[in-house]
């Protein structure tokens, strides 16, 4: 099986988080809130293979790039990403831009697994800026459940 490595930004995936709890003060207002800060969480290579369909919807062009592995590291977790998912992105017939829309599980080197799903157009300058929305009931890594990621 021949696999691309499909990089999900630029070279990799560099995953940033919002939190609020180190965002330093924009204005001296109170009723002004604080922009979140970026916190750096993880970058991820992953592995895909050829679209395998396609279509033609309402939405726009649907193409499906299998997920088929890869990996991620980072100062809080680290681990493989699964042979389990995919991208199902669609291009707006309209505006040629196309927005990503993958599900897909990591698990981390010490066996807990996330699910993960990440959405965002394509940019002018050809990279894609994803939003990700992560999902685990892992008692050591459930502080993802409610962080931004970009």
């Amino acid at each position: 099986m021949h696999l691309l490595r499909t990089l999900l930004t630029t070279t990799t995936l560099a995953l940033l988080l919002a939190t609020p709890s180190t965002a330093s003060p924009i204005t001296t207002n109170p009723s002004i809130p604080a922009a979140p800060a970026l916190e750096y969480l993880y970058t991820a290579l992953v592995d895909c293979t050829p679209r395998i369909f396609t279509d033609q919807t309402p939405a726009g062009l649907r193409t499906a790039i299998p997920i088929v592995g890869g990996n991620f590291t980072g100062p809080r977790l680290r681990g493989r990403v699964l042979d389990l998912g995919a991208d199902w992105g669609v291009t707006d017939p309209a505006t040629g831009i196309f927005s990503a829309d993958t599900r897909y599980n990591l698990q981390t080197d010490d066996g807990a697994n996330i699910y993960i799903r990440t959405s965002g157009p394509k940019q002018a300058d050809g990279t894609l800026h994803l939003r990700l929305v992560f999902e685990t009931g892992a008692r050591e890594y459930y502080w993802l459940n409610n962080v931004v990621g970009e």
